[in-house]
């Protein structure tokens, strides 16, 4: 078993004054990044198939780290989510929104976020003209 730190800091900090920090710790030599959300992503290893993949949950964050702000969608992503809900509502004739909320519980935790923090008032209206379309 090993661990992935990721130190993180408000200004500048010399390598050196993070080796002290870590030789410390007894731990490898402290290493530079160029992206702290690739290093987050690799601690679960998403993008590496042919690793075991370790559940985000497990990645903790202390003293105010918020974790989960590592995985949030870029508008590209949203945008492509958004085209796949569109396209799900209209081709399983959704119409209760409701159901469909449960539907991303269960299933697609993407499509929950999308759901409830950037598009609610679009979605509504897509279920909505399913349903008027439906109903005639």
């Amino acid at each position: 078993p090993h661990w992935h730190i990721l130190l993180s800091y408000d200004g500048p900090v010399t390598l050196g004054a993070v080796k002290k920090l870590t030789d410390k710790l007894n731990s490898p030599n402290p290493q530079k990044i160029s992206s702290s959300k690739g290093l987050v992503r690799y601690m679960a290893h998403l993008d590496n198939p042919e690793k075991f993949q370790y559940s985000v949950a497990d990645i903790k964050g202390h003293n105010g780290a918020d974790v989960a702000a590592y995985f949030e969608l870029t508008a590209t992503n949203k945008l492509a989510i958004m085209k796949e809900i569109v396209r799900y509502i209209y081709e399983n004739g959704v119409d209760n929104y409701s159901d469909f909320l449960m539907f991303c519980i269960e299933n697609r935790d993407d499509w929950f976020d999308v759901a409830i923090n950037s598009n609610t008032v679009a979605i509504n209206k897509m279920i909505d003209a399913v349903w008027q379309k439906n109903k005639k």
